[in-house]
């Protein structure tokens, strides 16, 4: 069952995500500790939230309720996270329940959780603690039992030493870290996470990958992590028709050149470019030969990112009769 689940909602074989899964099945199925998800910016920590609460063995289980920090206004916390009665403040026109009464014998997920501001942490401390809260205009206090998780994409125990967040809400909400690793660090999970979105796209039968868009994929920088590739490929899907195979001609344009802010700033101090022309000059090439071979390199590598002529011709600055030329001695 735990296989299942986790398939539901994530791709992927490599050992960073491996590790990460395990620390998420451990506390889910064996505690009800609060859960800390810290990771980049599309990551997917949302999916982990959803997994922990659908791991829970718990024989009464509520909903995962959702809370996303960055949205919850000052004036209406109370009411967001409390819930009122009817009357207890103009506009409050009937009674409404708020993310803890939502969330009892379920999961209580902030997103963004680093956005709440100081005063705001200091009332969800007692709720956290005691799980116990009252609505706004109500004197009844009442009891709520929920998994707490929480994610950030932020550094909060710099934040607690900067005085920007409380260090005994950030105690409550921390008992378990779980650490989202980016998508650099688990390249090889690329054409797994390819996979299982095209899925989603071609329910009725995913089509073939051609060697160059695969390439490209891997190669790719992602700012955005999983859900910036979720977008590439559903870009794709959208240009994609036919029955052949998925080829570069499928790439938006502007996809096909995302990567060309690599070449800005100091491009060359990279190391591993470095090293392999410390290698050639160890080995007796002279300038003029590694000169020669970049160019070849960065002629072929254009050829294979841009999907025509004009396109190379602009990556490049040479004429579209050279590319003819140079296509046709890549033949």
């Amino acid at each position: 069952m735990q296989s299942s689940i986790i398939k539901k909602h994530i791709a992927g074989e490599s050992s960073p995500l491996r590790k990460m899964l395990r620390s998420v099945i451990e506390v889910a199925v064996y505690s009800d500790a609060s859960v800390l998800i810290l990771g980049e910016r599309g990551t997917g920590k949302e999916l982990v939230a959803r997994i922990i609460h659908e791991l829970q063995t718990s024989k009464i289980k509520g909903e995962l309720v959702l809370v996303d920090c960055t949205t919850v206004k000052s004036e209406l916390s109370g009411s967001e996270f409390f819930g009122h009665e009817k009357g207890s403040y103009t506009g409050a026109e009937r009674t409404r329940e708020g993310a803890f009464s939502l969330a009892n014998n379920g999961t209580l997920f902030l997103d963004e959780v680093g956005e709440l501001p100081l005063n705001l942490q200091a009332e969800l401390l007692r709720i956290i603690q005691e799980k116990t809260y009252k609505k706004i205009g109500s004197n009844i206090w009442r009891q709520t039992n929920f998994r707490l998780v929480c994610a950030t994409n932020r550094d909060l125990e710099k934040e607690c030493d900067e005085g920007n967040f409380r260090k005994d809400f950030y105690d409550r909400i921390s008992l378990w870290k779980c650490y989202m690793p980016s998508l650099d660090e688990r390249k090889g999970d690329i054409a797994l996470l390819t996979n299982f979105f095209l899925k989603k796209n071609f329910p009725d039968g995913v089509p073939v990958i051609d060697d160059a868009v695969a390439n490209y994929l891997y190669e790719r920088s992602y700012h955005g992590n999983i859900r910036e590739l979720q977008n590439v490929i559903k870009r794709i899907s959208f240009r994609y028709t036919g029955n052949g195979p998925i080829t570069l001609g499928d790439i938006t344009e502007s996809d096909r050149i995302i990567n060309i802010e690599r070449l800005q700033g100091n491009w060359y101090e990279n190391n591993e470019l470095s090293s392999s022309i410390v290698e050639a000059l160890t080995q007796g090439f002279d300038a003029k030969n590694i000169v020669d071979t970049i160019k070849s390199l960065t002629t072929k590598i254009a050829l294979t990112l841009a999907g025509n002529n004009r396109e190379v011709s602009q990556l490049l600055g040479k004429s579209e009769r050279w590319i003819q030329l140079q296509r046709a001695k890549e033949k």
